[in-house]
């Protein structure tokens, strides 16, 4: 018999995974179910390339995503294409993006498969900055 008071925890670490924005979809964009660290590269062409967040039927509800945005310049986050998935009430299939600003840390939550995710920024001195509606 295992005493479970005797037993201690000591620590979980997150290794994140480098993502490459892009205006195409590809494995080196799309963050994979189950990751919660993520690291953005330097963007391929300009602003208009994006990242894609897991879809919501691969990711638990209250699953949180910690986003460092160090691409070199701005780029977008997107929900699976033809998904439907919204980001902050707002459909981003493709048809909306969400602006991610270099520099900052954005946290990604899911809410749920109707809600979708909820994404919220900070600065890099650890300010909350205004919420994005993507556009």
């Amino acid at each position: 018999m295992i005493n479970l008071n005797k037993q201690t925890f000591q620590s979980v670490e997150y290794h994140p995974i480098v993502l490459t924005p892009a205006a195409t979809t590809t494995s080196t964009n799309t963050i994979a179910p189950g990751v919660r660290s993520v690291v953005v590269g330097t963007v391929t062409t300009d602003a208009n390339d994006w990242i894609i967040l897991p879809s919501l039927a691969d990711t638990a509800n209250g699953h949180e995503i910690t986003i460092l945005c160090s691409a070199g310049g701005n780029f977008e986050m997107r929900t699976p294409a033809t998904s439907a998935e919204e980001i902050n009430s707002e459909d981003c299939d493709g048809t909306k993006e969400y602006l991610m600003t270099d520099t900052q840390v954005v946290k990604v939550v899911k809410i749920n498969n109707t809600i979708g995710w909820m994404a919220h920024g900070y600065s890099a001195i650890g300010a909350v900055v205004t919420a994005v509606v993507p556009d």
